[in-house]
């Protein structure tokens, strides 16, 4: 029975012990995330102008086409050409079928000129700007990085939007797929860093010199594990409390 007392109060004492480190001198690099979205700046929909019908197509769903090939006849003669280099996509009415005007025929996209549109929370639009590089990950190949560059930042339907160029894609990049995309907007080095977790409230819970306190803190950069403490001075020695 004494055994089992002394192993109760080892176990108490062990859960009941605070988690804690040492603040750390190293880099921070505070960066804003967001989810990106492929899209071709060229694409193109052949719309019935007047009630009518496809009399004959040239081309069918996934080929590529030049400048100037024929995509389809209508049955009043007309005659439509591909207004630039691209795959066709879709082909959503059959021969003969009767067409209300702006009724969809044919759906053209560009593939060579391809850009990213990333969708970015207030507070991380508010930190970007044109000229910005970003890098960029897709999850079917995350062991490589693609750099690109914001070319504009702009609202739309009540999101802010990022535009990012790259200069080369890598093969099999189509519109619709997305990307994972971060822009580093600061990079410090050797400042005193402690675990985000620990800060709350702006303050931090530490023991210096076997005391405990409270201590209010200025924080700089910070990104999703560590936060820098600008002020006060912290020292290797102190312990910060985790929750």
């Amino acid at each position: 029975m004494k055994n089992f007392w002394t192993l109760w109060v080892f176990i108490l004492i062990l859960s009941c012990r605070e988690k804690t480190i040492h603040p750390l001198q190293g880099e921070v690099v505070e960066a804003v995330y967001g989810l990106g979205i492929i899209k071709s700046e060229n694409h193109y929909e052949a719309k019935a102008a007047i009630l009518s019908s496809v009399k004959e197509f040239y081309v069918t769903e996934g080929m590529n086409v030049a400048k100037g090939t024929k995509l389809f006849k209508t049955d009043q003669g007309s005659i439509y050409y591909s207004p630039f280099a691209g795959k066709v996509t879709d082909i959503p009415v059959p021969i003969s079928q009767n067409l209300f005007p702006q009724t969809t025929i044919l759906s053209l996209i560009d593939l060579n000129h391809l850009y990213l549109e990333v969708s970015l929370e207030q507070q991380g639009a508010m930190k970007l700007k044109e000229g910005l590089k970003a890098e960029i990950s897709f999850e079917f190949f995350r062991n490589k990085k693609i750099i690109g560059t914001i070319t504009s930042l702009y609202p739309k339907n009540d999101q802010f939007i990022a535009k990012v160029l790259v200069s080369q894609w890598p093969p099999g990049i189509l519109p619709g797929m997305s990307a994972d995309v971060a822009f580093e907007v600061a990079r410090k080095k050797s400042v005193t860093l402690v675990p985000l977790k620990a800060v709350a409230n702006g303050h931090i819970l530490m023991r210096r010199d076997s005391i405990k306190k409270k201590l209010k803190v200025e924080i700089g950069l910070l990104d999703q594990e560590k936060v820098e403490i600008v002020s006060p001075k912290l020292f290797l020695t102190d312990e910060i409390i985790l929750p």
